[in-house]
């Protein structure tokens, strides 16, 4: 079996040598993905990467040496170790010869205290979102030490902090004890009447919690203020408001807690369309100007052709869209995250004489920030999956992905009584290409021989990757004729390159072994592959570029040598 021929300039001795004294793991990422430790602590960390415990943290540094080789400059990202759990952030600096030199720096307390902080704003952002017109914090003194970035009561942020809570009361002496601004409890819809910076009287309802301390000494507290000043004369308002709020963090709480992205979005909708006068609730997530990636509906939607026609409509436009088709009415919203759309949420009715209600217009936007950031967690997830599972140079599946593929294809065909061929490839005389074109040329051809096997199968054809110069095709119920042809398109149009772009007096090929699968042997999918491997190696001893059929299963790995 030949490999690419390597043309590295980099002295791993060298670099050894230099990273000895330094505390932190230092590693070198090849092409093949292979991590090698450049002093004592990446030697250690080599290793774990290196095998099982590196599989999930791989697709990442992988993509970072990606994203360094393509800008040709130095990337930085944090990495969790498998078992320890230790942070660490490693400085990818790209190779001239296509390595990577990784340099780690332990960021474990940075992170920790990072959380932490993250956690905290998380906390305030989301009582402030949830349902307050200001959140607010005091210090062990009982003056303001924070007040939310939008202000409170007509006053900035920075005229507050400092001040005592008690100089905003309207009537100190009628004001409930304790204050909620120095809570030694949960305390819930506190009602204050406090002066606003323009002078005029506001009714706030105040809920908050004391701060915990270490010592159980006072530490302050910390809440949230809604101003209901103009509902204490509008009482239906403020019911109508309170009833929104906890909607709102009925249906966040159905998308938190779930796991799987689609148990997320099926939680969602279900919620929302509960909440509401809907008969259906349709939830789509999708990449920017491409394909949709989840699509759930609650109830019974109406025509897709319908769907799909409100769906393009919300997609167009900002902000709500309300409108008609036939007797059914819709109210739809297109989420986003960080200013690029990622999904769209629907709401259907049949009755299309009547409108939608502000309360529902209403909790359809408050809701869509949410769904927003849970629909970009799922196109991240989409994205990293598809990596992990893609090899960078062809595009094609990797080895991870095809022998998954594999054995739910086996599986059902196990069930349905489907045959089918697995063709096994390996390039012959392919480090000669190298040496004598450059390992540019090298990549084209690898690209190339991707390029012959997906023009020359169909779409449903399992095509991979397996690494170095090896690929193999799954060709779903195909014989013994259909894949002795698919082989010979294949070796045809390699041979045609080849005369194009390397001339006529080199040797470059593929051999190929091909290994039946008939259904009802219950053959492994181990079994399989080595039996096509075996039937390649046999290709190889018997002169190369040609074909080579592996015996039945039930005879083993040996070949018939038949071409």
């Amino acid at each position: 079996m030949t490999s690419v021929a390597s043309n590295t300039k980099t002295d791993p001795g060298f670099l050894t040598d230099a990273f000895d004294s330094y505390a932190s793991p230092v590693l070198r990422l090849d092409n093949n993905a292979h991590v090698t430790g450049l002093n004592a602590a990446g030697i250690d960390l080599a290793a774990s990467l290196n095998g099982e415990p590196g599989i999930p943290l791989m697709p990442a540094m992988v993509q970072l040496a990606v994203k360094a080789r393509s800008e040709g400059r130095a990337q930085t990202r944090l990495f969790t170790l498998p078992g320890s759990g230790q942070q660490i952030e490693f400085l990818m600096l790209p190779q001239s010869d296509g390595s990577q030199v990784m340099i780690g720096r332990d960021a474990t307390l940075e992170s920790n205290i990072r959380m932490a902080l993250t956690e905290s704003r998380t906390r305030f952002k989301d009582l402030v979102d949830v349902a307050a017109d200001f959140a607010w914090e005091t210090d062990e003194n009982g003056l303001f030490s924070y007040i939310s970035a939008r202000g409170a009561l007509g006053y900035q942020p920075e005229e507050l902090l400092g001040q005592s809570p008690e100089s905003l009361l309207i009537a100190p002496e009628t004001a409930p004890v304790p204050l909620p601004f120095h809570a030694d409890r949960t305390l819930r819809n506190v009602e204050l009447w406090v002066r606003t910076q323009k002078g005029d009287a506001a009714c706030i309802l105040i809920s908050a919690i004391p701060i915990p301390s270490a010592d159980d000494q006072p530490a302050g507290a910390r809440g949230i203020a809604i101003d209901v000043s103009e509902e204490r004369h509008r009482q239906s308002e403020l019911a109508r408001l309170k009833i929104r709020e906890r909607l709102v963090a009925y249906i966040v709480d159905a998308l938190r807690n779930e796991v799987s992205p689609d148990g997320m979005l099926h939680a969602a909708a279900t919620a929302l369309g509960r909440s509401t006068s809907a008969e259906s609730c349709i939830v789509q997530v999708r990449e920017q100007n491409g394909p949709t990636l989840e699509f759930v509906a609650y109830g019974a939607a109406p025509d897709p052709d319908m769907v799909n026609h409100a769906l393009d409509h919300i997609q167009r436009d900002k902000g709500l869209v309300s409108d008609h088709i036939n007797r059914y009415h819709y109210l739809g919203i297109s989420t986003g995250y960080g200013g690029v759309k990622n999904g769209s949420i629907l709401l259907w009715r049949s009755d299309a004489s009547t409108g939608w209600d502000e309360d529902e217009r209403a909790l359809l936007k408050a809701v869509e920030p949410q769904f927003g950031i849970v629909f970009r967690q799922i196109t991240d997830q989409h994205e990293l999956e598809r990596l992990s599972r893609t090899d960078e140079l062809t595009g094609l599946g990797n080895r991870r992905a095809f022998i998954e593929d594999l054995k739910r294809e086996m599986q059902r065909y196990e069930r349905n009584g489907v045959g089918g061929a697995l063709l096994y490839m390996d390039l012959d005389n392919f480090k000669p290409i190298n040496d004598d074109f450059g390992h540019e040329k090298g990549d084209e051809a690898l690209t190339q021989i991707g390029q012959i096997i997906t023009s020359s199968t169909r779409p449903y054809d399992l095509v991979c990757r397996l690494g170095g110069d090896e690929f193999a095709a799954w060709l779903e119920g195909a014989d013994e004729k259909i894949a002795k042809s698919r082989a010979d398109t294949f070796l045809e149009k390699l041979d045609a390159w080849r005369r194009e772009n390397l001339g006529e007096s080199n040797q470059f090929g593929m051999s190929i072994g091909i290994a039946l699968f008939a259904a009802g042997q219950n053959e492994s999918v181990d079994g399989l592959i080595a039996r096509a491997d075996a039937a390649m190696y046999s290709a190889k001893k018997n002169g190369k570029n040609g074909i080579v059929f592996a015996a039945a299963s039930d005879q083993g790995n040996k070949t018939d040598g038949s071409q």
